[in-house]
């Protein structure tokens, strides 16, 4: 009776095309995976790994970065500010403007209502209050403001999850 072929306990090698993939997927999982280990889930070599990495962060495909709570730190007020941006203001412009601001960690160009969405963390109500105040309320380029105060979170996923 022949024998049964025992497995191998290395994983197959990844296609090059599936690599960065790979790579991504993991690194999303734990951004401080030492590469060597990577290599040895991917079955590739450690250097492999960094190359393929370094040239991933090179190219802005990819970042890797400590991502703060901002709930550790005060910011427990989660807000979204909708803004109309009146054809005479240019909106790069203003965008650029709310881009600046410390609070604000996103400012997005929309189409619909309102022509910019304004998202950002605040200490308090009163925070935010003066934040329209300063920022919003009697700024000529501005022709409406809509507030919105966001009472829960239900999802919160700040990395993209790559599509396999």
């Amino acid at each position: 009776m022949p024998r049964a072929k025992s497995k191998s306990l290395a994983p197959a090698p990844v296609a090059p095309e599936d690599l960065t993939t790979r790579i991504i997927l993991l690194l999303q999982e734990d951004g401080r995976m030492a590469f060597s280990t990577i290599a040895t889930q991917l079955g590739v070599s450690e250097g492999t790994v960094r190359n393929r990495v370094r040239q991933l962060l090179d190219d802005n495909v990819i970042s890797i970065q400590a991502e703060a709570m901002p709930g550790a730190f005060g910011y427990t007020v989660n807000t979204v500010t909708f803004l109309k941006v009146r054809p005479s203001a240019n909106i790069d412009e203003v965008a650029a403007l709310f881009s600046d601001i410390a609070e604000v960690f996103y400012v997005v160009q929309m189409i619909g209502r309102f022509d910019l969405g304004i998202a950002a963390y605040h200490k308090s109500i009163e925070d935010y209050r003066a934040f329209l105040n300063l920022h919003c309320y009697g700024n000529d380029a501005l022709s409406d403001v809509e507030t919105t105060l966001n009472v829960k979170i239900h999802k919160l996923n700040t990395r993209w999850q790559v599509q396999v």
